[in-house]
């Protein structure tokens, strides 16, 4: 019980989730629409995503995707490029935490023997740039992007549209920063490539396949967590301690919470009032974003924000994942890792990091004024 109580205590924002959905339900006791509330979708989607992607990773999948590409550059430019574009595109398909910590103790790897670790803050940097715009692309990338695809019940290609002005301009942005700040300085890295499983990359496959379905709704919720699960049980049961639990309880304490708060007459007015134009959403979304993260961001905001503008929400919160550090759940565990491998250039890290992610967002959000006509 201890040690349980230890694991769900480690996750604050859990922790603040729930209390708060307790203090709610004191307010608005539950009753059958309080559970309807509880989206199964995005739960299911997210489970079998982490159980998919940490087969795979145990499988050495991504690794070796990573050392491919950077056995075949020689400089520290364009080992960084390598790892960074591999990050991006990675994040498109797999959620943009499980890709960092898959890539960044691998960067820091290749830093480290090549005796050029003092660029491994910069390539870190960019490296959580990557994946989180990466991961804006699709609905699968990120937990705010699987929640408001189905709370909204957006079609495929529209999602896509939405999300790609932010994909493009951020990987030119990525591009062109990574040049500016990587030495073309000579390297020859040395790794020993690892052997990949092949029963646990299927095995892997075939759950996110399964999720892919039910992202287009082909199959039904059920069928994918009964997939997942059998799989999962019958070859590697051990990959049920990979879930991260408390990040589904969050989100279910955030659908008690903003369901109660959808409840709260004076609040419902208040809000719809401020999230009445595009503008006013998207500024929203980015401001929340960096005092609360981009995930209970999503999940607060799309409580009081009309349908019509469910754009301009996913908008603001994928672009408001960069900026401060607490804005994405995946920049804090970059951060950690900084924290671990660089405790004495933590305040630098967290300056660079600061001042690229304002950048980034300014000139994000200005190229969707232009597209948007917000």
């Amino acid at each position: 019980m201890k040690a349980t109580l230890h694991y769900f205590w480690r996750d604050k924002v859990f922790v603040i989730a729930m209390i708060f959905a307790l203090i709610s339900l004191l307010f608005f006791p539950p009753t059958i629409d309080t559970f309807h509330a509880i989206n199964p979708n995005v739960l299911v989607i997210m489970f079998s995503l982490m159980i998919a992607v940490s087969g795979m990773t145990e499988a050495n999948l991504f690794s070796k995707i990573a050392i491919f590409l950077t056995s075949r550059f020689f400089t520290v430019r364009y080992v960084g490029l390598a790892i960074i574009i591999a990050t991006f595109f990675m994040g498109m398909l797999l959620t943009n935490d499980a890709v960092l910590l898959t890539l960044v103790p691998f960067s820091l790897f290749v830093m480290r023997q090549t005796d050029n670790t003092r660029y491994s803050l910069t390539i870190v940097i960019l490296m959580t740039f990557a994946a989180n715009m990466g991961s804006a692309l699709t609905p699968m990338g990120d937990p705010q992007n699987i929640f408001l695809y189905q709370f909204y019940n957006l079609d495929f290609g529209e999602f896509l549209l939405a999300t790609l002005p932010i994909a493009l301009s951020a990987f030119v942005l990525i591009i062109a920063v990574t040049c500016a700040l990587l030495p073309n300085r000579f390297i020859k890295p040395v790794m020993i490539s690892p052997k990949v499983d092949q029963k646990r990359v299927a095995i892997g496959l075939i759950i996110f396949i399964l999720v892919l379905l039910l992202i287009i709704r082909i199959i039904p919720p059920w069928v994918v967590f009964a997939g997942a699960f059998l799989l999962t049980i019958s070859f590697y049961p051990h990959l049920f301690k990979k879930v991260d639990y408390p990040l589904l309880l969050t989100f279910v304490s955030f659908f008690i919470l903003t369901h109660n708060l959808g409840n709260w007459t004076w609040l419902m007015e208040k809000t719809q009032v401020l999230l009445k134009s595009p503008w006013s959403v998207y500024l929203s979304a980015l401001g929340f974003s960096q005092v609360m993260s981009n995930v209970p961001a999503s999940v607060l905001l799309a409580t009081f924000t009309e349908k019509t503008y469910w754009r301009y929400l996913l908008q603001g919160v994928n672009v408001g994942s960069m900026g401060s550090i607490i804005a994405s759940l995946a920049s804090l565990i970059t951060f950690k890792f900084v924290i671990r491998e660089f405790p004495s250039q933590m305040k630098a890290y967290l300056q660079l990091y600061t001042t690229l992610g304002l950048i980034f967002m300014g000139l994000i959000s200005l190229l969707l004024v232009i597209t948007n006509g917000i």
